[in-house]
């Protein structure tokens, strides 16, 4: 049986497919963090975190709470590369998969980051 070897990361890295899908993972997610930093200078205490179509604004929370998406998706991206190192060796598909839905999730989260701020205006 063969454990995780943390240097299978080098090996993963040097796939051009990986490596482009890493960096603009780690910038998509750079950006999320530095636009919800700059929109959120002026909010108040309280703001609208949910919004559905049916109902309105159904969930409101304290501002720090919008910072929970950027979060989840750096831990997507440490989940998806890590996985992809470790099967990279066997699975290079699986490995360049994981890396394509790791940028994918990061594109929902700035999708839905900006719906939540285009609530907030």
């Amino acid at each position: 049986m063969r454990y995780y070897n943390p240097f299978l990361l080098n090996t993963c890295c040097r796939d051009g497919f990986v490596k482009f899908n890493l960096f603009l993972s780690l910038l998509l997610n750079t950006g999320l963090w530095a636009g919800l930093f700059w929109r959120l200078k002026g909010f108040s205490e309280s703001v609208p975190l949910h919004y559905n179509i049916y109902f309105g604004i159904d969930r409101l929370g304290p501002y720090y709470q919008l910072f929970f998406l950027p979060f989840l998706g750096l831990l997507f991206i440490l989940i998806n590369f890590s996985l992809g190192a470790a099967f990279f060796s066997k699975e290079k598909l699986l490995s360049q998969i994981l890396a394509g839905v790791g940028s994918f999730s990061q594109l929902i989260f700035i999708l839905a980051s900006i719906f939540i701020l285009l609530v907030n205006i």
